[in-house]
């Protein structure tokens, strides 16, 4: 069996299947200049000794050209798949195989490279990215193994509890489930979550993003922090750069380990931008949060209905009413007509119970009216109502 898991720090083993000496030369160039990995890059001409070469074991990364001397098109991947199964492969093509290369992703590549649109930095991103995603798809295949569910919160606007909220719920959900929940800072102005749960460390979400190839189990315990009685946190450095927001697909790909290791994710995504956008399609719920004003109902319905351009399926979409008080204008069943969305929670004004909470160091109290509806709110996600009734 070929392959082995590639510790933090040590070298990636690329073995690179190429006949041309010329685009063997400028891959090597390209990955000699990576920045954060080392690539150790070792280079065949054909697919007989790739396949001698394979059962030595000892690979990380397989980057194949499916034009050899040898072995022509998709024969070249189903060879090298049958002789190192747990190896990812990314497929080099010409322009004109575009065609062939979709398909080879079908057939099992985790990815492909067009050979005339090379460039370093895309190129070890997506040997990174490859390692990553067959890594998790290993560990989703284990006997037993699930995906982890991921609930998101998502404020109408700014100062409607968005951040108070989703920490609650974080709180509520490790206790009720007994299970590993990961709650994550993912409010673009970063560290509202980190402070409401007195987590504080150097590690953030930028740096787990941004070293992708070494993304273990041993690495996320530096990065993440176990918080007493309460979830694990996973902070921002404070702010996510607007080339972060529109660029976030290193930020899905850590989503997409921490599903493997953690039952329950809970994201607080502050108000829409595009990094939520681009995050939302992966959730199971997503929470709208919201208070009893015009106004901010309002805005509900313009985010619900940016919404609609994503895969974000509408019918896991659901509001929350926080901060509701008896003087309100509106009840919170005339504002889900509004917004023609399910009201799931009405949360009460609490702010002077947050505040004590906060100021003496505890989680707040469990018989507080927050807890309570929240708790139920969990019961619902997690299904543990229907456990009830049987």
């Amino acid at each position: 069996m070929s392959g082995g898991t590639q510790l933090p720090g040590t070298a990636v083993r690329v073995l690179l299947i190429e006949d041309n000496p010329g685009d063997a030369g400028l891959v090597r160039a390209m990955l000699s200049e990576s920045q954060g990995v080392e690539f150790r890059v070792e280079w065949v001409q054909a697919l007989l000794p790739a396949m001698v070469r394979l059962g030595h074991g000892e690979i990380d990364m397989i980057l194949l050209d499916l034009s050899l001397p040898d072995s022509q098109g998709l024969g070249s991947l189903t060879a090298v798949r049958n002789a190192a199964p747990s190896v990812p492969v990314v497929v080099l093509t010409g322009l004109s195989d575009d065609d062939v290369a979709h398909e080879a992703v079908r057939c099992g590549a985790q990815d492909y490279l067009i050979k005339g649109e090379l460039s370093g930095g895309a190129l070890a991103r997506t040997l990174s990215y490859a390692m990553l995603r067959q890594r998790n798809q290993a560990r989703a295949l284990k006997p037993g193994s699930e995906l982890g569910r991921a609930v998101g919160f998502l404020g109408a606007r700014g100062g409607v509890g968005t951040t108070t909220v989703a920490c609650h719920f974080s709180v509520e959900l490790k206790e009720r489930t007994a299970s590993r929940v990961l709650l994550a800072d993912l409010d673009v102005a970063g560290g509202s979550a980190g402070f409401l749960m007195k987590a504080t460390s150097e590690h953030n979400i930028q740096e787990a993003a941004g070293n992708l190839a070494r993304l273990d189990e041993n690495y996320w315990d530096k990065i993440v922090v176990r918080v007493p009685e309460g979830p694990d946190v996973l902070l921002s450095q404070g702010s996510f750069a607007l080339e972060q927001q529109a660029n976030s697909e290193r930020i899905r790909n850590v989503f997409d380990f921490t599903r493997t290791i953690y039952p329950w994710i809970v994201m607080d995504l502050g108000r829409l931008n595009p990094l939520a956008m681009s995050l939302v399609a992966g959730l199971s719920d997503l929470f709208l949060i919201a208070t009893l004003e015009v106004a901010v109902l309002y805005e509900v319905k313009q985010v619900a209905a940016q919404l609609m351009d994503t895969p974000m399926n509408r019918s896991l979409v659901h509001l929350i009413i926080n901060r509701t008080h008896r003087s309100a204008d509106i009840s919170p069943a005339e504002a889900g007509k509004m917004v023609n969305l399910p009201v799931d929670a009405v949360l009460p004004e609490c702010s002077s119970d947050l505040a004590e909470a906060y100021t003496d160091g505890k989680l707040l109290n469990a018989k507080s009216d927050l807890r309570r509806q929240l708790g139920r709110l969990v019961e619902k996600v997690a299904g543990l109502e229907a456990k009830k009734s049987k």
